[in-house]
């Protein structure tokens, strides 16, 4: 009946836009996931996760922008009047991370606790990809707008019904991130993480892990061992994981799924998507960038060049598990894995080879 209640209560507004298109969950007593309710496309935003103790609040994650931050700071002072102690980054992502300024005003003497590589990575290279992003997003919403206009698809052919919403989503999320996002100042770690990190708020551990490479040199992952929960951030992507080919460690990315999965957690909490109740995503996961590393690596001993070795590397089998016959996914499926995955596993392969 609580749970009910709760999923009632925060049920994601639509009418107020993408800053309160979210679902609060409740996962295990006092801990909450804050679900993005956007479909599947080329724009996201995080998920966050409220850890509510005897005396504070842990935050893991917060958003794209600071109004949506907003908004799900109301929906936690629903729950609880006790502040945020520690706010968790999973990574530098600007989808993790530009909400932390909100954070920092609404709740005075908050730590931000992120990989020590993060305070390298944002003012450097991170404040050149926001630049960048910010600079080309108007061209893209464009570009989708005229799409819609056309009725015409990314993939070619007509547009689908799947199609038009996921673009509308991804139109509304990508004007609010460069609405907002040029203004917001940076926010660094106040707490670097290089291995682990492990917090007692009162009866509860909240374990933070760098458990390998992945999706960035810099992830962690948020575990909380007595609730079975694991947080994973961006090393784990629904319905398709989300590869860069200049960050992206390929060759690091299944191992560190696997020691997730050791974990042996009952719930994970992803970066994007909805709470997952078993591993059996992550298994898949892991046997398809083990199979890109694999694949790459060939390729690259055989003499392949990049393009050479983007045709080589079948990933059918994995095409057809997360894809479908989805157009959106797999649309994502050749933008965010077969494309940059192999690029990254070459980049890395390459790097080991023999001169």
């Amino acid at each position: 009946m609580l749970r009910l209640a709760v999923c009632l209560l925060f049920a994601p507004l639509l009418a107020g836009g993408p800053a309160s298109n979210f679902e609060v969950q409740p996962i295990a007593e006092g801990v909450y996931a804050v679900v993005r309710q956007d479909p599947p496309g080329l724009m996201v935003d995080a998920n966050s996760v409220f850890i509510v103790n005897e005396d504070d609040v842990v935050v893991v994650d917060t958003s794209g922008a600071p109004s949506t931050a907003k908004e799900v700071i109301a929906a936690l002072r629903k729950i609880t009047g006790k502040p945020v102690r520690y706010v968790v980054n999973t990574h530098w992502h600007d989808d993790h991370i530009i909400g932390d300024t909100v954070y920092r005003e609404a709740f005075p003497g908050v730590e931000f606790i992120g990989h020590a590589r993060a305070r390298e990575y944002l003012p450097g290279q991170g404040a050149v990809n926001r630049k960048g992003f910010l600079e080309g997003a108007p061209q893209a919403v464009e570009m989708l707008k005229g799409l819609l206009a056309e009725n015409k698809s990314l993939g070619g052919g007509e547009l689908s019904a799947e199609e038009r919403t996921s673009y509308e989503s991804d139109i509304r999320l990508a004007e609010l991130a460069v609405k907002e996002g040029a203004g917001v100042p940076l926010t660094l770690p106040t707490i670097a993480v290089e291995e682990r990190l492990t917090l007692y708020r009162g009866e509860r551990v909240i374990d933070v892990r760098h458990l390998g490479r992945g999706h960035t040199g810099g992830d962690l992952v948020v575990h909380l061992p007595k609730e079975g929960i694991a947080i994973t951030g961006d090393l784990v992507v629904w319905p398709v994981p989300l590869v860069g080919g200049e960050q992206s460690s390929v060759r690091d990315w299944s191992a560190t799924l696997d020691q997730v999965i050791a974990l042996k957690p009952a719930m994970i909490v992803p970066g994007h998507g909805p709470v997952l109740r078993d591993d059996s995503y992550l298994k898949i996961l892991s046997r398809m960038f083990a199979s890109i590393e694999q694949q790459t690596t060939a390729a690259v001993a055989r003499g392949e060049t990049l393009e050479q070795a983007r045709k080589s590397v079948d990933l059918e089998e994995f095409r057809k598990i997360l894809a479908g016959d989805s157009p959106v996914r797999n649309v994502l499926f050749r933008t965010y894995v077969a494309g940059p995955g192999v690029a990254a596993a070459f980049r890395e392969a390459s790097a080991k080879a023999p001169a």
